[in-house]
């Protein structure tokens, strides 16, 4: 095949199957955004691949999507993990030094807070203050657990970016 049957090929490929693979991806990932992102880097993989040896090339894309949505999800999972370590380890190393700016912290912390977006926002301070389960905030917003997981992690990474801000200029001489 020539490149430009080829190109024609995957034009075809990608016209034909977009819609249902975004759907498929948005399913997964819950985010439409990181799905249309998701679906652009499926489309390079098979660009780059060895694609001519496939039988069945929307079988082949499914498998490629379904790897990478997999990918997101252990990526989101293990920076929410590392986010809230430290996050958690920052504020539990109290010293005299850190305690003088403490409140100055704090104010930063709770500007920071009222400046996320609302369901990030009202997910966080439930979770965090008022130390709600993820399944009791998803019934008391109308959302799922997922999405809930997802602006909690989305939260804690501002505030664990704010935390070392704030530990590199008390650190600085």
């Amino acid at each position: 095949m020539s490149d430009e049957q080829e190109a024609r090929s995957l034009s075809l490929l990608y016209q034909r199957h977009r819609n249902e693979l975004l759907a498929f991806l948005t399913r997964k990932v819950r985010c439409r955004e990181t799905a249309r992102d998701l679906l652009q880097d499926a489309f390079v993989r098979l660009l780059h691949s060895e694609h001519g040896q496939v039988g069945n090339l929307r079988a082949f894309l499914y498998r490629i999507v379904t790897n990478l949505s997999i990918d997101h999800a252990r990526r989101t999972q293990v920076r929410g993990v590392n986010d809230e370590q430290a996050l958690d380890q920052l504020l539990s190393e109290a010293t005299p030094e850190r305690s003088a700016v403490a409140g100055n912290t704090l104010a930063h912390l709770e500007r920071l807070i009222d400046g996320l977006p609302s369901p990030t926002r009202e997910v966080f301070l439930l979770a965090r203050v008022e130390q709600m389960g993820y399944k009791d905030i998803a019934k008391q917003l109308g959302i799922n657990e997922r999405a809930v997981e997802r602006h909690l992690n989305k939260a804690l990474s501002h505030c664990a970016a704010a935390a070392l801000d704030a530990r590199i200029k008390t650190e600085s001489p």
